[in-house]
């Protein structure tokens, strides 16, 4: 992944700090799914921490909205209904459009290059039908883009929403396969991009985003 790709929003400077961080990483890039548990005890043993920093990560991730307690000890990956999905879908396409707008001006023909070369690897897993390289190819991507328009309130937002928005994605690739799934509206935003078309590039941003949620609004999150 390159490397100016992951969350810069959050600065670990203690052990809880530094598990949520990766934590946050993983939940942007598909690496848990709707309704699966999270145990403090286990997530301790993987990263080789005790078991008091995993509660505190897990417990600022709760805070957040982004976890959810399912009685008073377990913690999991809230399964969204339809209310939650229609207002996701709100605030990605108003705030994520935004932020693609602003980055348009900023692309050098380098970063043009950059982008181009994350988008040929998201390419690669859709051949491949890789779920994880998709999904963390998809998180790089659209990172990529946010970052240029230097607007670090609405990235924050932003990165809140793909936690929300990132595990359901992963749940319909698995269902349906990244094969089946996507549209080009990446290769439709380096178009507009190459070809110097703002609008087009804000439309094709939209339209991925709509396709998205579309594909999770009728994989069953829908009660």
């Amino acid at each position: 992944m390159p490397a100016d790709t992951t969350s810069t929003s959050f600065r670990p400077n203690t052990i809880a700090d530094d598990l949520q961080h990766t934590l946050r990483v993983s939940l942007f890039s598909g690496g848990y799914a709707p309704g699966q548990k999270i145990s403090i005890r286990k997530l301790a043993e993987e990263h080789d921490v005790s078991v008091i920093p995993a509660r505190d990560a897990l417990r600022a991730l709760v805070a957040e909205g982004v976890l959810a307690f399912t009685d008073s000890r377990t913690i999991a990956v809230p399964v969204p209904d339809a209310q939650r999905l229609s207002d996701i879908r709100f605030a990605r396409t108003s705030l994520e459009c935004e932020l693609a707008r602003r980055a348009f001006p900023r692309f050098s023909a380098t970063e043009r290059a950059a982008l181009r070369s994350i988008d040929h690897a998201l390419d690669q897993a859709i051949e491949d039908n890789d779920i994880r390289a998709y999904a963390q190819g998809n998180f790089d991507f659209h990172f990529y883009i946010y970052k240029r328009a230097e607007a670090s309130v609405m990235l924050n937002l932003v990165e809140t929403l793909w936690m929300l928005y990132a595990p359901s994605m992963r749940e319909v690739c698995t269902m349906y396969g990244a094969t089946n799934i996507a549209h080009d509206y990446h290769r439709a935003a380096m178009t507009a991009l190459d070809q110097g078309d703002e609008d087009a590039f804000v439309d094709a941003i939209a339209n991925d985003i709509a396709q998205g949620m579309d594909f999770i609004e009728a994989g069953g999150h829908q009660n």
